[in-house]
């Protein structure tokens, strides 16, 4: 009881500096806002788009008209981000210098961007920011997200229309929930986090089996996963505690969902933390 007192006491204090966003930015000038619009043609073949943002908002949907649009209000002439065209590949980005958190009221850098029916391989590299990523019937062939301190909802509310070879998260202090991940349509899933709060919902319609790697240091995780799919997780770690709701089959440090159709395969590597798996 004493350990698990403490397993939370800890996460509750790491949990409260991790998921603070207001970081001290540097000395800029603010200007009126100004808008850099995005409007860019579907390649010849399959695409490769790059998201390169300091701190921020970023909100990306499925798009409609083109392979990539939308727009990217700012009011800090230094950040100004641009757009870079070669071939099949497009690089939105945006230098800037110093630490950049999430912007106070008075500056502006918030991204909207809109994938379209195109195949894409999707890179996304931030700072500190707040992402509402709508990835639902996007066909993302891959998918690989770097970022520092990010407070982010991300959701597969369809299903991929292309197979995706592998999903990449890599993080720092953040909270973060993934839902809908039987809808990606993927092969391989590895996650790796520092400090936070993380939640992976496996539910949508599960295509093929999937590899599960997740490995971080400091947390309160929630795997949940759709009853009647078949999961075997296997924990290794430190001083953390395994919370179980549903019908599992244990054997020491694995635990298992029967089911029919294929299956989950996670590989859970955790320093110190609580560990929920739900069945539902």
């Amino acid at each position: 009881m004493k350990k698990y007192l403490l397993i939370l006491l800890t996460i509750i204090m790491m949990l409260t500096l991790a998921c603070t966003f207001n970081v001290d930015l540097p000395k800029a000038k603010t200007f009126e806002d100004m808008t850099l619009p995005i409007s860019e043609a579907p390649p010849s073949d399959h695409g490769q788009l790059s998201i390169l943002m300091g701190g921020g908002k970023l909100e990306l949907n499925h798009g409609v008209e083109d392979w990539v649009s939308g727009q990217i209000d700012y009011n800090v002439p230094i950040w100004a981000p641009k757009v870079t065209r070669n071939g099949n590949s497009v690089i939105i980005e945006q230098k800037t210098k110093g630490t950049l958190g999430v912007p106070s009221e008075k500056i502006r850098n918030d991204w909207l961007i809109n994938i379209g029916d195109v195949p894409t391989d999707l890179t996304i590299k931030a700072g500190a920011y707040e992402g509402t990523l709508n990835l639902g019937g996007i066909p993302l062939t891959s998918l690989n997200i770097l970022d520092g301190a990010s407070k982010s909802d991300i959701t597969f509310d369809q299903l991929n229309p292309v197979e995706m070879d592998k999903f990449s998260y890599k993080t720092g202090a953040s909270q973060i929930a993934i839902n809908g991940l039987a809808n990606a349509y993927l092969s391989q899933f590895k996650f790796e986090g520092g400090a936070g709060a993380y939640t992976f919902d496996f539910s949508g319609h599960l295509q093929k089996a999937m590899d599960i790697q997740i490995n971080y240091g400091l947390g309160d995780v929630k795997i949940i996963i759709p009853k009647g799919v078949p999961a075997t997780i296997s924990v290794d770690g430190g001083l953390n505690n395994v919370e179980l709701t549903g019908t599992w089959n244990i054997a020491g440090n694995v635990f298992q969902l029967a089911g029919n159709g294929p299956e989950l395969v996670f590989h859970v590597k955790m320093g110190l933390g609580n560990l929920q798996l739900i069945s539902q």
